[in-house]
């Protein structure tokens, strides 16, 4: 195997890991990926039809951070030419003395 230049290793190509392989290639960073099953192989902790972004977090830091993956899907969709996310509603419960989430 030709030695190849890296920048940086990525080690799990799940969702987390292809993201980052994928923001950080599109950033002009030389990306290795290694993964130890197929692309889109359903042993992961990201398979399955009902994952979710939430934005109820009492941290705003956390709030910011959704905020971004959803941009960040959303990029993926326009370059893919993929629907990847399905907006639905959702409940968010809290105790009385938490603070009021946006």
């Amino acid at each position: 195997m030709a030695k190849q230049a890296t920048d940086v290793i990525i080690v799990g190509g799940g969702a987390m890991g292809a993201g980052a392989a994928w923001r950080l290639a599109r950033a002009g960073f030389r990306v290795q990926l290694f993964e130890q099953f197929g692309v889109g192989h359903e042993l992961g902790s990201s398979h399955g039809p009902s994952r979710m972004i939430r934005l109820a977090y009492d941290k705003p830091e956390y709030v910011e951070l959704g905020r971004a993956a959803y941009q960040f899907w959303h990029d993926l969709e326009a370059e893919s030419g993929e629907a990847l996310v399905r907006m639905t509603g959702g409940l968010d419960i809290g105790a009385p003395e938490a603070h009021h989430l946006p």
